[in-house]
């Protein structure tokens, strides 16, 4: 019990060599961070491809994106931390969502669209500040290290290595930023400084209010996008009597209100082409059900009626494609991908598409180069990994084909046929025990057919 009480207490010093006690810029009181302002920086900046990947994109719109952009450095002008860099992305799906990332800024096209004005805009935007300005997303993972060192204590006294403990705990806070949530006290704090901040940028701040009703509306539907959101922040009365309160509390109540602090008419007139976008958006977003049921004939015709409404639109041509590709016409596929390539060359899902079907065709060299691209785009996406481990598999480049296998497998180890890849690839790099430990692997994960077969025969021969 003394060790790994000693054991405690030497993961923490070494955290704490790390960590220092700063000052909350928003409430004024100090605070032990594990995650410097540099580091919260990094991360958001390395979770911003995967975003983009997740959320299906950038919505391409540069004047919208201007006028947006602009609304939200007025208000990061206002807030407790205007010298940390931040910038303004609109993101292409019909999910209803707007967060923040340290450094980054979004907002759905499918939240946009509901929104009724300019100001219900500032409030979402000046919450979302608030979180990055209180430092939420560093509060969260110091939280979420600390218990991970504390919890693992048995494990070290056990053996592990304890710096191994940490430089694990320390490698998957990058990915996790992507899947925090806010405590509904944090919540509440975003709430009361970002309508102080929307009302000090010139917006009615009363517009905060019509936002939470609006929202509540939103999530009247359990099954709603929002249901996630919704389920960290407070309930719409609470939320309401706190954002009053802080209206009355700091006389915000029409004291720096510019214009009339709504721009309703600039809004409509501003998002008018999002909201005909959005609208062609229905069948495609069907169309992905449909492909998700395996009704690919279906999608195929969901696609064709998107594409009909518009062609501007990246995601209309990889439905397209996706559903050619289910069913069997690889061509056809071939030129779908290439579409949404010429719509948006930083399309990601394209290169993925366009990396499928050249692997179907047995054109491993260009399948290889696609999936580089698709890897690159969206580093923590499994099937451009595995296709370019594949790809290079096939080619008969063993070594190099192993990173990316491994790191489909440290994700997904029991795929069957990645742990027999991997077999064969470690045992072309003589690495006699790996090799056996995933022919072994691989069997038990259900291998079948000929592939089988050889497993069985080098787990005998490695032996």
């Amino acid at each position: 019990m003394n060790r790994r009480c000693a054991l405690c207490l030497t993961a923490l010093m070494l955290l704490a060599g790390a960590a220092g006690c700063r000052t909350n810029p928003v409430t004024g009181r100090g605070e032990l961070m594990f995650v410097s302002p540099d580091n919260e920086l990094a991360l958001g900046h390395r979770a911003h491809p995967d975003v983009m990947f997740m959320y299906d994109g950038e919505y391409h719109d540069p004047d919208l994106n201007v006028y947006l952009g602009t609304i939200v450095l007025r208000l990061h002008a206002t807030s407790h931390r205007a010298d940390m860099p931040v910038d303004f992305t609109i993101l292409n799906t019909s999910a209803v969502n707007a967060f923040a990332l340290p450094g980054h800024v979004y907002a759905t096209r499918g939240f946009l669209a509901k929104l009724e004005n300019e100001a219900q805009f500032a409030a979402v935007m000046g919450h979302e500040l608030a979180h990055v300005a209180a430092g939420h997303s560093a509060q969260r993972l110091t939280q979420g290290m600390l218990t991970q060192v504390v919890v693992g204590v048995a494990d070290v006294a056990a053996g592990d290595s304890l710096a191994g403990r940490l430089a694990v705990g320390a490698g998957q806070i990058g990915v996790g930023v992507l899947g925090l949530s806010y405590s509904r006290e944090q919540e509440r704090q975003a709430d009361r400084v970002g309508t102080y901040y929307m009302a000090l940028a010139g917006w009615d701040p009363r517009e905060a209010l019509s936002m939470q009703r609006l929202l509540a509306s939103l999530g009247s539907d359990r099954k709603s996008v929002l249901d996630r959101y919704l389920a960290t922040h407070p309930e719409a009365p609470d939320r309401l009597r706190e954002t009053q309160g802080v209206i009355e509390e700091k006389k915000l109540d029409g004291r720096y209100v510019q214009g009339d602090g709504i721009y309703a008419a600039r809004w409509r007139r501003r998002l008018r082409r999002l909201q005909q976008v959005n609208e062609a958006f229905e069948p495609h977003d069907r169309g992905r059900k449909l492909l998700k049921e395996g009704r690919a004939a279906e999608a195929l015709a969901a696609a064709e009626e998107a594409l009909a409404m518009r062609t501007d639109q990246a995601p209309f041509h990889v439905l397209r494609g996706d559903a050619l590709l289910k069913l069997g016409r690889a061509e056809a596929a071939r030129k779908a991908y290439e579409g949404a390539r010429r719509v948006d060359p930083r399309y990601v899902p394209a290169n993925t598409g366009l990396g499928l079907v050249h692997f179907a065709m047995e054109r491993y060299a260009e399948a290889e180069r696609q999936f580089a691209v698709a890897a690159r785009g969206f580093p923590s996406g499994a099937v451009a990994w595995f296709g370019l481990g594949a790809a290079r598999y096939h080619l008969g480049r063993y070594a190099e084909a192993l990173p990316a296998l491994e790191k489909v497998a440290s994700a997904n180890p029991n795929v069957a046929l990645l742990q027999y890849m991997m077999a064969v690839c470690y045992e072309q790099a003589g690495r006699r025990r790996a090799a056996y430990d995933s022919y072994v692997r691989a069997l038990q994960s259900g291998l079948g057919g000929s592939e089988a077969q050889a497993a069985f025969q080098r787990a005998r021969a490695l032996r």
